[in-house]
């Protein structure tokens, strides 16, 4: 047995028993494997980044950080729900909770001990833990936040995900639970932030639960330090008629990998997953979509776009399945890739599995270069050659950007590409 996988049984044995879904997470650690190339989830994502560090297991750390350190970091207005994760830890001290009709905030923890209405469903869609992190994650339950939504709700509720620690090699596994009721509607907005270059993990897991009728708009930006390993498993079922769109941008971290699990549940739903990603020099940026059509009459949109330079790596992995029984299902995968480098790699595998006959899917990708057409229309214009390459490149990540619908979000992302592109661009 690997070192690795004994120093991940060993801290799940050491943690503090709060929730009976950990048992499942330590039972899964004396079964699973370590992840390897030869398994096909992990066949294209290189494993010595997160393999060959021994991270500990975070804990609660009070006084490092002052409300005005959040402040900087936020998109949303002073006076909004921001819920802050410290190292996966609810931070009540840096986090703005004014009352607001319909929505229910508790740090995790309480919520298991109060028996918050829904925590019965903690664990229920990331289930049996198939492969180590989430193993991990699970065994480590306690850490993250709470939010069950009954009203439609007008104002966005951001998260906060921050690493930042005085130890060295911390593992931070927050979970977050969140439910929102028939008919009800929520912004969530997240934002995993840089706040120092430290090197640690962040291994999360989101579960949403949209009762029918409900919307939820679920912009994140990923934005974490170059020397953070991000790993992220969002899972989300949707009842009848339930809407949820989602943005997930990755510009950050030296190693991310996001997994996306969606489930229908119910007839007439709607889902758009959209995903962007920037890699560079040491980056490796991965996102693996796994969309289960299982009932008749729902529609979903996945859109990802990526941008490689430098000796960056980028994986794309998406599969939707459609069951026998999910007929007038309507479903469209594509993912478009722009290379700035010869050094610069991307595998992507877009799949349809169909096993219904009255469907419309279609799926496909692209990997293409600066169009130099594109390049001599800006450039007989006056704009020199390393604008015009960022703005092509501004312009191509912008159209999925947009799918955030925050515009404070939106500019932020569009100022970090902006910055770090303009080098890149000027040496082309």
């Amino acid at each position: 047995m690997s070192a690795a996988l004994n120093h991940y049984q060993a801290l799940a044995a050491a943690a503090p028993q709060t929730h009976a879904y950990q048992a499942i997470g330590r039972e899964r650690l004396s079964l699973v494997e370590l992840p390897n190339r030869k398994q096909e989830a992990w066949r294209y994502t290189p494993l010595a980044p997160v393999l060959n560090h021994q991270f500990t297991a975070a804990s609660r750390e009070e006084g490092l950080l002052e409300p005005e350190d959040i402040a900087s970091l936020r998109v949303t207005p002073a006076d909004h729900v921001c819920i802050v994760l410290l190292n996966g830890f609810f931070m009540p001290e840096l986090s703005t909770l004014p009352p607001q009709v319909g929505l229910e905030v508790l740090d995790l923890e309480q919520a298991i001990q109060h028996s918050a209405i829904g925590i019965e469903r903690l664990g229920s869609l990331s289930g049996a833990c198939l492969d180590l992190f989430g193993a991990v994650n699970a065994a480590l339950t306690g850490s993250g936040a709470y939010l069950r939504v009954t009203e439609k709700l007008t104002q966005p509720v951001e998260i906060i995900h921050l690493n930042y620690s005085f130890e060295s090699e911390v593992l931070s596994n927050p979970r977050v639970l969140v439910q929102v009721a028939a008919n009800a509607r929520l912004n969530l907005i997240e934002q995993h932030a840089q706040f120092a270059d430290l090197l640690g993990m962040s291994n999360g897991v989101t579960e949403i639960f949209l009762s029918e009728g409900a919307q939820l708009l679920h912009p994140r930006l990923q934005h974490d330090s170059v020397r953070t390993r991000h790993l992220s498993h969002l899972y989300v079922q949707q009842a009848a008629t339930s809407v949820y769109k989602g943005t997930s941008l990755a510009l950050g971290s030296a190693w991310s990998r996001t997994e996306f699990h969606l489930d229908f549940v119910g007839e007439h739903a709607h889902c758009e997953l959209n995903g962007f990603y920037l890699a560079g020099e040491q980056q490796m940026q991965a996102m693996h979509l796994d969309v289960l059509h299982s009932v008749p009459n729902c529609t979903s949109r996945e859109t990802f776009k990526g941008i490689l330079y430098g000796h960056g790596k980028g994986v794309f992995d998406g599969n939707i399945l459609v069951k026998k029984d999910a007929q007038k299902t309507d479903a469209r995968l594509s993912n478009d890739n722009l290379l700035l480098s010869r050094e610069a790699e991307i595998d992507t595998k877009p799949r349809l599995e169909i096993y219904a006959d009255d469907v419309q899917c279609s799926h496909g990708t692209t990997v293409g270069q600066i169009d130099p057409e594109m390049l001599f229309y800006l450039r007989a214009r006056g704009i020199p050659k390393a604008e015009a390459t960022s703005l092509i490149c501004q312009g191509f990540a912008a159209e999925l950007i947009a799918h955030c619908e925050y515009p404070a979000l939106e500019a932020k992302a569009l100022s970090i590409l902006q910055e770090r592109l303009a080098p890149v661009a000027a040496k082309l």
